[in-house]
């Protein structure tokens, strides 16, 4: 019945002019971030990345009835079957020249690096990991428990330089949805209402950015994109500095992506179905409705990357 299901899925897609791609079909991939992953990406779960050629990405291992659970798997361009990198159920990948770095929920969420052949695996510290994003030398990541005090899941950035490395907090928020772009790490601050926050990576500069409250947000190119709560959860932008709020769409996005100046979004008011739009709001498009729910959407190398299937849009 599943593999009636994911051709049935396939075939309406098709019909809705897109280009689908099961993992083993893959066969062109252009180079993604040459460090770490996009923000809009790990606010996504982090479910893959895209460097020289190659996709990373978690896929499901076994039955998710019987314990299976996300791996990672490794696609060349032009090949007909992926790799599997290692048993560790991951979230949260990041690239860095020939390491791959995540966190490692088979071992308590700590931040783990390995090569990008699966070789070397390696505990870099003992923090429960989310939200992990790479800024230069540091891994950056919000620490993770099941409260939500102010002194429960605060931001921290440590060393990747070898050795012991002590990890250093940059703020007291209770924080969720941290995105680390353009020189600033923007975050829900759930301390203050889930308003969103920016501060920089040493910690100074902390500064609230609008008095919306917000369900879901990701930070690319300078703005800030959201479900905004006050208003039934529909899709706003505004700018990194506060400025130019605007309401996009009176849809009500679950899960949201940026590329290319296209905004990607599960639509809550379509039975959570793929849609995308112009990041100004024009060009509303529906691309395929999978009756998933709500589920993450990542794009690598030109694909989304969306329940499971590399999707290209027309």
């Amino acid at each position: 019945m599943g593999n009636v299901r994911r051709t049935m899925y396939v075939l309406a897609a098709i019909i809705l002019g897109l280009f689908v791609l099961s993992v083993a079909g893959l066969n062109s991939a252009q180079a993604g971030n040459s460090e770490g992953n996009t923000a809009a990406n790990i606010s996504n779960n982090g479910l893959a990345v895209a460097q020289d050629g190659f996709i990373y990405y978690l896929d499901q291992v076994g039955d998710i009835y019987a314990g299976g659970n996300e791996k990672v798997h490794k696609m060349e361009a032009q090949a007909m079957s992926p790799l599997l990198l290692g048993d560790d159920e991951a979230w949260d990948l990041n690239i860095s020249g020939e390491w791959l770095y995540y966190s490692n929920w088979s071992d308590r969420h700590r931040l783990y690096k390995m090569r990008t052949d699966g070789s070397e695996k390696t505990s870099i510290g003992d923090d429960p990991v989310s939200n992990l994003s790479l800024a230069g030398d540091w891994a950056i990541y919000v620490k993770w428990t099941n409260t939500t005090g102010g002194g429960d899941n605060n931001i921290y950035k440590v060393s990747l330089a070898p050795g012991k490395q002590l990890p250093i907090r940059l703020n007291n928020d209770a924080t969720e949805n941290l995105n680390v772009t353009g020189g600033w790490l923007f975050y829900v601050n759930a301390s203050d209402g889930h308003k969103p926050y920016k501060i920089r990576p040493d910690g100074t500069g902390r500064t609230q950015i609008t008095a919306d409250p917000v369900i879901f947000m990701v930070a690319a190119d300078g703005w800030l994109y959201y479900s905004n709560f006050a208003d039934g959860g529909k899709l706003y932008k505004v700018a990194a500095d506060g400025t130019g709020r605007t309401k996009l769409s009176d849809d009500k996005p679950s899960f949201i992506n940026v590329y290319r100046g296209y905004i990607y979004y599960t639509n809550g008011s379509d039975r959570h179905a793929l849609y995308r739009m112009k990041t100004d709001g024009t060009g509303r498009k529906l691309l395929c409705n999978m009756d998933a729910g709500p589920l993450p959407i990542n794009i690598v190398g030109g694909f989304i990357y969306y329940n499971q299937l590399f999707i290209k849009p027309d």
